[in-house]
């Protein structure tokens, strides 16, 4: 049980916002084939398309960052959902390139904002390693959940179907938000003036997340290609990502529920080792077992380097600054991740993903151990 000051309905909040506000690096794949098959896009549109969205989430997210510890969280998510929500409506009505990106940029500018508000609400919980487990565990459920049925939407009745069904979502979400002004320390951290952040740990916390979020971003874009690669049928794959995306629920809420029991730089070692072994581990994809067995480690460890990482943040920063910002890099980083892909496996082989990624996460193991002791006082 999280403690009684972290309430339930905080939770379902968080929750809700987390999924809002990650919507545009959840469902852009179905987004992507749907104007292709839908409106005649090419490749390269389409994934101009998707690609945009997400830098604006991320764009968002990190310009409001500094001011989250003065700005009522709840009035940031409120309207970051209205935008959202207006741009998704209007993108049902767009047939055309040039429109429809001003949309997409938009509906990222609106999700940035609410991932930005519910990062910095986690990190005034009383509990931020509790609270970011529940929340993103809850998220990576309803994900799991919600991806199928935008698909299975969108082939059925068409792109304008999947974008209103979206719009119909955040809206159906606003009310929960309301309950993110409920975190314990939010109100003492908006009234108070924000202090300054030691600069040695800031930058390491985000050269961490950086370097987290470029190592293995590249194979989790290219994941549903590896097990086209060995042979697996597209909907076998949904279903091995549909059980991965369950044991990143159980990645999430193992990281909080160890919290800093065992300090901050041994989880988050044996983490990203384990995540970077993963990626490895795709190069001897020969048979759907080891596809499987990789697919359900990755989600495992990725989940719980991630929830744990933002609760680190979280204890060094209660205003939620340096959170917001670390979850716009991130966003940002994954956008990334198909383009670097795509040239990793051209100048490679699918293989070179999993090189890359061991590599860059034993890097990032290695600056933890060599500077992140201090992480280790944090609560």
């Amino acid at each position: 049980m999280t403690r009684s000051n972290d309430s339930w309905a905080l939770i379902l909040a968080l929750v809700i916002a987390n999924t809002m506000g990650l919507m545009p690096t959840s469902v852009t794949g179905f987004l992507v084939g749907g104007v292709i098959d839908g409106l005649g896009f090419s490749a390269i549109q389409a994934g101009v398309l998707g690609t945009s969205e997400m830098m604006a989430a991320a764009a968002s997210s990190i310009l409001v960052a500094p001011f989250m510890a003065r700005i009522s969280r709840v009035r940031i998510a409120v309207c970051g959902a209205l935008l959202a929500a207006s741009a998704q409506f209007a993108s049902a009505l767009l047939d055309s390139f040039g429109p429809l990106i001003g949309a997409r940029l938009v509906a990222g500018v609106g999700s940035g904002l609410v991932l930005a508000a519910a990062i910095a609400t986690a990190a005034a919980a009383r509990n931020p390693d509790r609270v970011y487990g529940y929340a993103i565990g809850g998220y990576m459920g309803a994900i799991s959940l919600l991806t199928p049925l935008v698909a299975a939407l969108i082939e059925a009745m068409g792109i304008a179907a999947g974008y209103a069904a979206l719009g119909s979502l955040y809206l159906l979400g606003l009310p929960a938000l309301i309950h993110l002004g409920h975190a314990p320390g939010a109100a003492a951290v908006s009234r108070s003036e924000p202090l300054p952040l030691p600069r040695r740990e800031l930058l390491l916390l985000l050269g961490i997340m950086i370097l987290f979020g470029l190592g293995p971003g590249p194979t989790w874009a290219f994941m549903e290609r590896l097990g086209v690669h060995i042979g697996l049928e597209v909907g076998r794959i949904g279903w091995i990502l549909a059980v991965g995306f369950l044991c990143g629920s159980g990645g999430s809420l193992l990281a909080g529920a160890l919290g800093a029991r065992w300090g901050r730089t041994r989880p988050l070692v044996l983490g990203l080792l384990t995540l970077g072994a993963a990626c490895l581990g795709f190069e001897f994809f020969s048979h759907e077992f080891v596809y499987g067995t990789m697919t359900m480690l990755f989600m495992l460890s990725y989940m719980f380097v991630q929830v744990f990482l933002l609760a680190t943040i979280a204890a060094f920063d209660p205003s939620g600054r340096v959170g917001a910002a670390a979850a716009g890099s991130f966003v940002l980083l994954l956008g990334l991740g198909p383009v670097l892909g795509g040239l990793l496996i051209t100048a490679g082989s699918y293989a070179t993903l999993g090189h890359f990624a061991i590599g860059l996460c034993s890097a990032t193991a290695l600056l933890i151990l060599l500077f992140g002791r201090p992480l280790d006082r944090l609560g």
